[in-house]
C-alpha cells in the first residue's frame, strides 16, 4: 500500500504530474465531448492536419517500415522529390513513433493521442522551469504550468503538430539557458538547443531570436556580470546549431529551391490595430477567419493575467528587472503588428494562415513573470486591486464595442472573461486558508481554460470517421489491384482524398502540398496545364502525352454506376478523362476502375538530341506538351491542331463573335445565364479544351452533353480539359454555366485535338530503347541502355534537382534538363550501364560538422565531470 501511495503521489498527484494530466484530461474530454476517433464517429483531422500533414504521418510510417531510403528521396512526393528537407519541417517529433503501431484507417485516433500527449508534455515541462527555477512551490506551480500549454496559441494551433514540439522544450531550453548564465555547465544548453532546431527549424527560429533577447534581459541581473558569460553563450549556441547541421543545411538548400524564392517586400507599416490584441486575452478569441488573418493568439487564464500585478509589484524585483522584462515584452508585441518586426520573427515571410506563428512566447514570457512575481500570501493593496479591476474592465468594455466587427466575439465570452478575473481578484485578496485559496484559483484556473478551449475549438468543422475511412480503404483496394505489377510507374488519379494520397498509399503519384515545393516543379507544372500553388501541384488534368511521358500506367477512376455517398470515390472526383478509351480496363473493385495505360514510358529511354533544346511557354501548355514530345522523336509534323466551334448559343448573356478571351455578361443578373457552344470531331482522336487562369472554378460550371465536368477545386494559371474521345462525326455540346457571377472572362479558351496515330507510331519507336532496371530504391536507380545515333539523350521523367548524379559505365557524367526540369543525359551512341543516385546537398558537409560538434560536445562533458564546480 506504501509503495502504490509512494506511486500515486510522484505520478499521479504531485505538481509535475498534475502538470502533465490535467491538459491530457481536459483535451482528451473536450475530443471525446465531439464525438472524435476512438471516441466516436468523427475525427480531429481539420484544415492542413486533414489536407496535408496526415499524408505525411504516413509516409513517415512507410519510411520506417518499408522504405528507408525514403527519408531521402520520394517518388510519392509529386514526381519525384527531396525528402530530408521535408523531414526537417514535418516529421522529426519523438511522439510519431506512435504512428508506427497503427494502420492508416485508424491515423486518426493516432493523432488525437499525439496530439493530447504533447499538451500535457508542454505543462510538463514548463511545471519543471518553474519548480527548478523555484518560481512556484507546492500546487501553485501547476496553477502556473497548466496554463502554457492550455494557452491561446496551443488550442489555436492543437492541429500544427509538427510545431508544439519545439514549444515544448521552449521551457528546458529557457533551463538550461539559467544554468549556463549562472557558471553552470553550458552543454546541456547546447544539446537543448539542438534538438529544438532538429524539432522544427522554423518555430526554432523565433525561439532563438526569443533567446537572444532573454540572455540579453537576463544578463543585467547576473550575480556575476563578465565578459565570459555572453562569450561562453555565444560559443554553446553555435555547438548547438553545428550539432544539428546534418539536417539544417541541406533542409535550408531545399528552403532555396522554393520558399526563399518568395520573400515579402519590407515596409514600416502596421499591419493591425494593436488594441485588438487586448481581445485576445477573452476566451474562445480564435475562428476561422482568424485563422487566416487575424491578430496573435496571446490567451492566457484569467489567474495569470490577474497575478502579472504581481510581478509589478513585487518588491524583492528591482526595477531594472521590471522594466527590460517590459520592454522584451513589448518587442514581442510589436511584433505582432509591425511589418518589419513581423517579418523578422517569420525569417522574411508573411505567413499564408495562421499569422504570427511566434506568438506562444508572449504567452510564455506573461506565465514566467506572472510565476517569479506571484506569492501565494500576496494581498495587493487597494489602489493596485483598482488598478487590476480597471484594467480587467476596460478591455471587457473595449471588446463590447468590437462586438460587431470581429465574427469570434460573443456576450458570453466577454462576460465570463471579466467574471472569472474580477472573481479571482477577490479570491486573492479576500481572508482565507491557504488551502481555500489555492483550491478556488485551481479552479477558476480549469473553468478559464477548458472555457477557451471549447469556445475556440467549436469554431470548427471536423471530418468524419466514415467520410475518411471510405475513401482510403477506396484507394487501399485500387493499389491491391496493381500491387502484383514490379516494374517502375506511376499512378494516376481522377478522384482524390487530398494531394498527397501517393504519400499515404505509398504509391507514385503526382500530386503532393508541402511548404518546401520547389518552384521548378510548379512551373512544370504550370507549362504542363496542371493544377499548381506556391505549395501544391496537383496531376489532375493529365492528356494522352504527358500521361505517356511521366510513366502513367495506372489510373484509378470512380466507376460511374456506383452511388455517391459520402467518402465514395464518386464523391471526390477531381477529373474528367474521356480519353480512358485509349487505355485498357485493368481491373475493378466494388467502387472503382482501374485503367492501364500500354503505351506510358519507363522512367527513361533514348530520345533525339532535339529534346535538349526544348523551350516551354507557361502560357501554352497544350503547344508545350506536343513540342516536348516532337523534339523526343525529332518529329517534324505537327501533332496538334486548334480547332474551330461549329455553333453557339446564348441564354441570358451575350453572344460573343470570337471566344477565345471573349466578355460574358448576363443579362438580368438575378436569372440564370450560360454559353452553349457545339462542335463535331472529324476524327476518333481525344479533344482538349484550355481554361486561361482567370476563370474561376468557384464561378462557373463546365458541361459536356449536358454533364457536369468534376474539376480540381483551383487553378491560376491555363489548364487542360478532356472533352471528348472516339467520337469521329458525333455532335458534341459544350456549355459554360455561369454560377456566383454576373460576368465571366473566356480567358484562354479554345479546342484542340491530337494526332493519337502519331502518338501510337512514337511511342513504339521510343519503347525499344528503354532502361531495364536491375536494381532500386527511393534515391538510387541502376540499369542498362542502348542509344542510337538518332537517339543519343537519355531521357528521363526524374525531376532534375542539385543531388542527383549519373554514372554511365562507372563514370561519372554532367547532367542536362529538358524544360528547366527533367533529367537527361547526353551519351554516345551503344550500350550503357547506368547508375542514377540521389544524395540531398550538403548532408554529408552537415554531417562532418554534427561529428565536429559532437566531438566538441564530448569533450565538454569530460571535462564538466572532472570539475567539481561545473558539477553543481
Amino acid at each position: 500500500m506504501q509503495k502504490i501511495s509512494k506511486f500515486t503521489q510522484k505520478y499521479l498527484l504531485s505538481p509535475l504530474a498534475i502538470s502533465f494530466w490535467l491538459p491530457v484530461i481536459f483535451m482528451t474530454g473536450y475530443f471525446a465531448s465531439r464525438g472524435m476517433a476512438p471516441f466516436g464517429t468523427s475525427t480531429i483531422l481539420t484544415v492542413d492536419l486533414g489536407q496535408q500533414y496526415i499524408d505525411q504521418f504516413a509516409a513517415f510510417k512507410a519510411a520506417f517500415l518499408n522504405h528507408p531510403s525514403n527519408f531521402l528521396y520520394s517518388f510519392s512526393n509529386a514526381l519525384g522529390g527531396d525528402m530530408l528537407g521535408e523531414w526537417a519541417y514535418y516529421l522529426m517529433s519523438p511522439f510519431n513513433i506512435i504512428f508506427l503501431f497503427v494502420s492508416d484507417l485508424h491515423l486518426p485516433s493516432a493523432i488525437l493521442w499525439v496530439t493530447v500527449f504533447k499538451f500535457g508534455a508542454a505543462g510538463l515541462s514548463m511545471a519543471y522551469l518553474i519548480h527548478r527555477l523555484k518560481l512556484q512551490e507546492g500546487h501553485y506551480i501547476s496553477l502556473f504550468a497548466i496554463s502554457y500549454p492550455l494557452s491561446g496559441w496551443f488550442i489555436a494551433n492543437d492541429l500544427n503538430l509538427l510545431w508544439l514540439d519545439t514549444a515544448i522544450l521552449l521551457p528546458l531550453l529557457i533551463l538550461a539557458l539559467e544554468g549556463l548564465l549562472g557558471g553552470k555547465k553550458g552543454w546541456p544548453y547546447s544539446i537543448l538547443l539542438a534538438l529544438t532546431i532538429i524539432s522544427n527549424y522554423y518555430i526554432a527560429f523565433m525561439v532563438v531570436i526569443f533567446i537572444v533577447l532573454y540572455a540579453l534581459w537576463r544578463f543585467p541581473q547576473l550575480a556575476h556580470k563578465t565578459i565570459k558569460i555572453p562569450l561562453i553563450f555565444i560559443g554553446q549556441s553555435v555547438l548547438g546549431a553545428v550539432m544539428s547541421a546534418w539536417l539544417i543545411l541541406p533542409a535550408y538548400f531545399q528552403l532555396q529551391q522554393g520558399k526563399i524564392g518568395h520573400n515579402s517586400a519590407w515596409s514600416l507599416a502596421f499591419e493591425n490595430n494593436p488594441l485588438h490584441l487586448l481581445i485576445k486575452l477573452i476566451p474562445g478569441s480564435f475562428d476561422f477567419e482568424q485563422m487566416q488573418n487575424g491578430q496573435a493568439n496571446i490567451f492566457i487564464s484569467a489567474f495569470v493575467l490577474v497575478a502579472l500585478g504581481a510581478f509589478v509589484t513585487n518588491r524583492t524585483i528591482s526595477y531594472v528587472s521590471k522594466l527590460t522584462a517590459l520592454l522584451l515584452l513589448a518587442i514581442l508585441i510589436l511584433a505582432t503588428c509591425w511589418a518589419p518586426l513581423t517579418l523578422a520573427f517569420h525569417g522574411g515571410q508573411y505567413p499564408v494562415w495562421y499569422p504570427y506563428r511566434f506568438s506562444f512566447l508572449i504567452s510564455f514570457f506573461l506565465i514566467f513573470l506572472a510565476a517569479w512575481g506571484y506569492r501565494p500570501n500576496w494581498q495587493p493593496r487597494l489602489l493596485t486591486c483598482s488598478i487590476l479591476f480597471a484594467i480587467v474592465t476596460a478591455i471587457t468594455l473595449y471588446a463590447l464595442s468590437q462586438l460587431k466587427q470581429l465574427s469570434f466575439l460573443t456576450n458570453n465570452n466577454i462576460l465570463i472573461f471579466w467574471l472569472l478575473s474580477s472573481i479571482c481578484l477577490l479570491v486573492i485578496t479576500a481572508p482565507m486558508p491557504h488551502y481555500l485559496r489555492l483550491g478556488l484559483l485551481g479552479f477558476i484556473t480549469c473553468i478559464s481554460l477548458t472555457t477557451n478551449i471549447s469556445t475556440t475549438l467549436n469554431n470548427f468543422s471536423y471530418i468524419n470517421l466514415s467520410d475518411y475511412q471510405t475513401t482510403i480503404t477506396a484507394l487501399k483496394a485500387d493499389k491491391n489491384k496493381i500491387h502484383n505489377d514490379r516494374s517502375w510507374y506511376r499512378v494516376g488519379q481522377t478522384y482524390q482524398r487530398t494531394r498527397g494520397d501517393s504519400m499515404m498509399e505509398d504509391f507514385y503519384g503526382g500530386g503532393h502540398f508541402s511548404s518546401l515545393m520547389p518552384n521548378k516543379m510548379v512551373q512544370f507544372y504550370q507549362a504542363m496545364g496542371q493544377p499548381e500553388g506556391d505549395n501544391f501541384v496537383n496531376y489532375s488534368n493529365g492528356t494522352v502525352l504527358t500521361d505517356n511521358l511521366l510513366g502513367f500506367k495506372y489510373y484509378f477512376s470512380p466507376s460511374p454506376q456506383i452511388n455517391k455517398t459520402e467518402g465514395s470515390p464518386q464523391s471526390r472526383k477531381t477529373g474528367y478523362r474521356a480519353d480512358f478509351t485509349q487505355y485498357q480496363r485493368y481491373a475493378q473493385t466494388s467502387t472503382t476502375t482501374i485503367f492501364k495505360n500500354p503505351q506510358a514510358l519507363p522512367i527513361a529511354f533514348a530520345a533525339n538530341q532535339q529534346v535538349l533544346q526544348t523551350y516551354l511557354n507557361s502560357a501554352l501548355p497544350i503547344q508545350n506538351q506536343a513540342r516536348l514530345w516532337q523534339a523526343l522523336t525529332g518529329r517534324k509534323d505537327q501533332l496538334i491542331s486548334k480547332d474551330d466551334f461549329d455553333f453557339s448559343q446564348a441564354n441570358n448573356v451575350n453572344l460573343p463573335t470570337t471566344i477565345t478571351n471573349s466578355q460574358l455578361e448576363k443579362k438580368d443578373s438575378s436569372q440564370p445565364g450560360s454559353l452553349t457552344l457545339t462542335f463535331t470531331p472529324k476524327t476518333n482522336d481525344p479533344y482538349y479544351l484550355t481554361l486561361g487562369g482567370n476563370l474561376k472554378i468557384e464561378n462557373f460550371d463546365l458541361l459536356i452533353n449536358d454533364q457536369v465536368i468534376t474539376q480540381f477545386s483551383s487553378y491560376r494559371n491555363t489548364v487542360i480539359v478532356n472533352l471528348t474521345d472516339h467520337a469521329a462525326g458525333q455532335e458534341q455540346k459544350l456549355t459554360i454555366r455561369l454560377r456566383n457571377a454576373a460576368s465571366l472572362t473566356l480567358s484562354n479558351v479554345a479546342l484542340y485535338h491530337l494526332n493519337q496515330a502519331a502518338i501510337n507510331q512514337d511511342v513504339a519507336q521510343l519503347k525499344q530503347h528503354s532502361l531495364t532496371i536491375t536494381q532500386r530504391t527511393e534515391n538510387q536507380i541502376s540499369g542498362h541502355i542502348t542509344t542510337t545515333t538518332s537517339k543519343p539523350v537519355i531521357m528521363t521523367s526524374i525531376p532534375a534537382a542539385p543531388g542527383w548524379q549519373v554514372k554511365i559505365d562507372g563514370k561519372k557524367v554532367a547532367t542536362s534538363q529538358v524544360g528547366n526540369f527533367l533529367l537527361a543525359i547526353k551519351t554516345k551512341p551503344g550500350y550503357h550501364q547506368v547508375q542514377f543516385s540521389y544524395v540531398p546537398p550538403y548532408l554529408y558537409w552537415g554531417l562532418i560538422i554534427t561529428l565536429i560538434g559532437v566531438i566538441i560536445l564530448g569533450s565538454q562533458i569530460i571535462i564538466s565531470r572532472s570539475s567539481p564546480r561545473l558539477q553543481e
